[in-house]
């Protein structure tokens, strides 16, 4: 409950196509069907557990837009999750949608970028813009 996802059953894949409960250890978000391709610009990601998260449960308020953050390079509480460079606490979970960035993580890769917005209203939203 309070995760926004695709609505499918299969958000996380393992290499050989098949769904699983949590972040496969297989080939990645293609179903297995070749390399993923891991992107240098994602924009507009709307940040999930805002709420929950470090940070909103130390300051009671979302990171003003501007402030620097970047992709967790490990799985924190079996999530992929956005901290602030500044203070390095959790914003927010990252979409399941966007797991198989943890492939493009082991090849090396790192995410940083800025919030593009934030508020509080009807409930705490942060939303990143990530570059690679």
């Amino acid at each position: 409950m309070g995760s926004a996802g695709s609505g499918k059953f299969g958000t996380y894949r393992v290499g050989n196509g098949q769904s699983t409960g949590s972040i496969g250890t297989g080939g990645g978000g293609t179903g297995g069907m070749g390399e993923i391709e891991c992107p240098l610009v994602i924009e507009n990601i709307r940040l999930e557990d805002v709420a929950t998260s470090d940070y909103y449960v130390s300051y009671q308020s979302v990171p003003s837009p501007g402030t620097p953050i970047e992709l967790n390079g490990v799985i924190f509480n079996g999530r992929l999750v956005v901290k602030t460079t500044d203070t390095n606490e959790v914003i927010g979970n990252l979409p399941t949608t966007y797991n198989y960035l943890i492939n493009c993580i082991k090849k090396g890769m790192s995410y940083s970028g800025v919030v593009v917005g934030s508020g509080d209203t009807p409930i705490p939203f942060v939303v990143v813009t990530l570059n690679a």
